[in-house]
């Protein structure tokens, strides 16, 4: 590879990872890397280790040196980063790149997802929020954070699961299989040790507990099957409420999504398309076109 050449990076960061793609002046894919959590809003100094982290990484897979990080120009989309006086910190930060500009996460996915054209987009991962692009303006949708809203997503299903099991440790509604999935999971015995093991998990510590919940619910678990329903029906009303008054294509986007879908409403699996783009690639264009990089 030309050392002389200018490279692009792309950046996609959420709750659990944060991916870097590089691209060559040309705008295609050179290199990947993937790093950890990259909530802004969250941790903001984690988040700029798996920033430059996930870059050097891709690095690694070139023939270039960790010197070529000063000659990269770096566009993120990042969970949290609308958050005002989060955004100012991203916009001070003394970074190691060229250039180095920031939007939300949803900002640079749904710019991916429908190629730079108007479109609307579900994220659902260790969050979840909607958004749609019309005319360059995002308007979002939910997505107000673990503590505050991301109902649906794979940290709000597996806290509502360590809190149903709890109940039913406590004698207070009936055991069933995903009582039993959460306590062997986890490797506890008791509601004490239950709480030991969850009072401080990270949304992602949740999270990781979704794909078995959703698994407990195709197999009949009464109990699985009530939280799938109640977390999709909010996810159905979101994507509703995005698409309200428009013609726009849905893309959906996050690691549950696949597995939720089919519990979705008809009136939105209509609408859904796949994307043309991920949001690595939104990141990259928005970054290099003279856009308003709004959340």
């Amino acid at each position: 590879m030309d050392n002389n050449l200018t490279l692009y990076a792309g950046i996609d960061g959420g709750g659990s990872k944060c991916s870097a793609i590089l691209f060559n002046h040309k705008g295609e894919f050179v290199a990947q890397g993937i790093a950890g959590a990259a909530n802004a809003a969250r941790d903001l100094p984690l988040t700029l280790h798996s920033i430059v982290s996930s870059i050097e990484l891709a690095l690694k897979h070139t023939q270039l040196g960790l010197e070529s990080l000063s000659r990269i120009h770096v566009g993120a989309g990042l969970a949290g980063a609308c958050v005002p006086n989060v955004n100012a910190k991203l916009l001070s930060w003394k970074h190691p790149f060229a250039s180095f500009k920031v939007a939300s996460d949803l900002t640079t996915a749904c710019y991916g997802a429908h190629a730079g054209n108007d479109g609307a987009l579900l994220i659902v991962g260790t969050g979840s929020s909607a958004a749609r692009m019309q005319q360059g303006q995002l308007s979002q949708f939910g997505g107000h954070g673990f503590v505050l809203g991301d109902k649906g997503s794979g940290a709000w299903f597996g806290r509502k699961a360590v809190a149903i099991t709890l109940e039913a440790l406590d004698g207070l509604i009936g055991f069933s299989p995903l009582n039993t999935h959460i306590m062997t999971t986890l490797g506890v015995n008791s509601s004490t040790d239950l709480l030991q093991s969850m009072i401080s998990a990270s949304p992602s510590q949740f999270a990781a507990l979704a794909p078995g919940i959703i698994a407990l619910a195709k197999q009949g678990d009464k109990i699985a099957i009530a939280l799938i329903e109640e977390g999709v029906a909010y996810l159905d009303k979101l994507c509703r409420r995005t698409l309200q008054d428009t013609t726009l294509s849905l893309v959906l986007m996050g690691g549950l999504a696949p597995s939720l879908e089919p519990w979705l409403s008809s009136l939105v699996r209509e609408r859904i398309v796949k994307a043309l783009a991920g949001p690595e690639w939104g990141a990259m264009q928005l970054m290099q076109s003279e856009l308003r990089l709004a959340c």
